[in-house]
């Protein structure tokens, strides 16, 4: 499972969007338990795939099934936040992975992405 870390970082918002506008609207639902084990719908479905950040980093992702979504979903769980990064005891939930996700992308955008781009444009200034 290796998509682009933005793409996984919107996934967890669209869930996490999800698990509490469900959890809003039904009472009987426990958000803590939603966020621990997220209810994948094809509402959640339908605004991963039309998104335009999925389209633009993995269009591959554009034309995927539920049942794949909810694999893609159990893997993120199962794979969960490398013990190193993890403190210790914290459960694995929703928000936990997408701090994790928004970590790596930041230090994806500072220490390999911005570097780039101050290179490009150094490049295309005249000295």
């Amino acid at each position: 499972m290796e998509y682009p870390s933005n793409v996984i970082l919107l996934l967890l918002q669209l869930l996490l969007q999800r698990q509490q506008t469900l959890a809003h609207h039904n009472k009987s639902l426990d958000l803590a338990q939603l966020l621990r084990d997220p209810i994948v719908d094809k509402e959640v479905l339908d605004q991963f795939q039309n998104h335009k950040l999925v389209k633009m980093y993995s269009p591959e992702l554009s034309n995927l099934h539920l049942r794949a979504l909810k694999g893609l979903v159990t893997d993120l769980f199962t794979y969960g936040i490398p013990s190193a990064e993890s403190p210790q005891g914290q459960e694995t939930n929703v928000i936990t992975l997408a701090n994790h996700y928004y970590n790596k992308r930041i230090g994806e955008l500072t220490l390999i992405e911005l570097p780039e781009l101050r290179q490009e444009i150094k490049n295309l200034l005249p000295e």
